[in-house]
């Protein structure tokens, strides 16, 4: 008899703790729909490489420090663009792949490398959107807010500031995306000078195996080509003082893994009808620290020094990981 109602107690605990689970997901699912919502971020830091902690160079970068996160907020993953001091100084704003901002203080001596952090909608009161609509895989500044590049529905929207109502970007009047694979979408953008934007997409290798390439503005688009490193496909890019672009890439294999690149582009041969290769800076593969490396971005210190931040796209799997990465590179 005591055994029998041991069982019932148990079974009762796990139901009610289910639906405790389930209705404190659809609260914070509703509050998320109206605005941002404070997340705890909770981080491990990790080594360069696995099986030398001591190692802290890869090419031409150097690991300042990196971070496994998690939360226990379930829209937290996915994260395919960043941005550093977008908001002002020392923060980071971060898209996600179901459509929602990352907004955080950046702390390097921290335990938690993020503070501060809130989690927001794409545009606060969007009720019933999704994925399908807000399927983000690349963010860049111009001059009065953010565009956005999203794949499934291709387009690139702007946005004033994170969770603002957004609107078609005048860049999409002169695209023609019309090609684009529906998971192979405008996955990498970074603003050039002169108010020009550049724009990888993941996928569409044609028979002499390079990927298109825009460089476009509000007033046209001109067309090039992105020859990549076989099996690679770019992820971020972002564009350096000079002028010159580095190009996050990466690689997945079910028998390899997962594996990333870094390469830099000459701004001096970013013009239309030509094809794009780039020099390698960094490789990373096992036993370095790698994951589905999505979003990039660069700041410079005060010395000159520039300052990487990565960061991965978890894809919400159990198997993989939130990814924030920091390397310093004097090239």
């Amino acid at each position: 008899m005591k055994s029998k109602i041991v069982v019932l107690l148990m079974i009762g605990f796990t139901v009610a703790a289910g639906v405790s689970s389930y209705y404190g997901r659809g609260q914070l699912a509703v509050a998320l729909e109206n605005g941002p919502v404070t997340t705890v971020i909770n981080a491990k830091r990790v080594a360069l490489n696995t099986d030398d902690p001591n190692q802290i160079q890869v090419g031409e970068l150097t690991y300042v420090g990196g971070w496994s996160m998690t939360s226990p907020n379930d829209d937290f993953g996915g994260w395919s663009g960043l941005l550093v001091d977008a908001l002002a100084p020392n923060t980071l704003l971060a898209i996600s792949d179901k459509g929602y901002w990352l907004e955080a203080n950046i702390d390097l001596n921290a335990k938690v490398p993020l503070l501060d952090a809130k989690i927001r909608p794409f545009e606060d009161g969007a009720r019933g959107k999704g994925k399908a609509d807000y399927d983000a895989e690349s963010l860049a500044r111009h001059s009065a807010g953010f565009y956005v590049g999203l794949e499934q529905n291709h387009r690139i929207l702007d946005v004033g500031f994170p969770g603002a109502p957004s609107a078609m970007a005048a860049i999409n009047n002169h695209l023609d995306l019309s090609g684009l694979s529906s998971n192979g979408g405008l996955e990498a953008l970074t603003r050039l000078d002169g108010g020009k934007f550049l724009m990888f997409a993941e996928r569409g290798l044609d028979t002499q195996g390079t990927l298109p390439v825009w460089i476009a503005s509000a007033d046209k688009a001109e067309t090039l080509r992105f020859a990549p490193p076989k099996n690679f496909a770019p992820t971020d890019a972002a564009t350096l003082p000079n002028g010159d672009v580095l190009l996050l890439m990466r690689y997945y294999s079910a028998i390899d893994g997962s594996a990333a690149k870094i390469l830099r582009i000459a701004a001096a041969d970013i013009k239309a009808g030509v094809v794009l290769k780039g020099t390698e800076i960094a490789h990373f593969s096992p036993p370095l620290i790698v994951d589905n490396m999505e979003a990039l971005d660069v700041k410079v210190l005060a010395d000159g020094t520039l300052r990487l931040f990565m960061m991965s796209d978890d894809n919400f799997s159990p198997f993989q990981r939130n990814l924030f990465l920091v390397f310093d590179w004097k090239p």
